[in-house]
């Protein structure tokens, strides 16, 4: 069995770090992908679709340093996780797909001049 994400997409918003409650730093990304295809009529048309991508150890170090709109390329593994809200007074359960990063490359140049360096492993 075989469980891999392959992405290249851009970021949403620049990466957002946080604490997990056993005081572990993580990083939150949202990537967006793009598909292109011609219709029936000989139209283009796209679809975007957002992902949500967690860095852990010392790929959060390197996650940290990317900015909204750069180009980036990763691999990850697919995770699913168990959430259940309130809608109207109503318990309301369901499942949200993430992407836990193994690897992550940027593709694209850093706006600011201390890039600290061009890719990362989570190794």
């Amino acid at each position: 069995m075989f469980n891999k994400v392959i992405l290249i997409g851009r970021l949403g918003q620049n990466a957002e770090a946080k604490t997990a409650q056993n005081n572990k730093d993580y990083v939150v990304l949202n990537i967006a992908t793009q598909e292109s295809w011609k219709n029936d009529k000989g139209d283009y048309e796209n679809r975007t679709e957002w992902h949500r991508v967690y860095a852990w150890r010392n790929l959060s170090k390197f996650a940290r340093t990317l900015q909204k709109g750069q180009l980036i390329t990763l691999e990850g593994v697919l995770r699913y996780r168990e959430v259940v809200e309130d809608v109207e007074g109503a318990k309301f359960k369901h499942r949200i797909a993430e992407i836990h990063a193994i690897s992550m490359k940027r593709l694209s140049k850093v706006e600011a001049d201390d890039d600290p360096s061009d890719g990362a492993d989570d190794e």
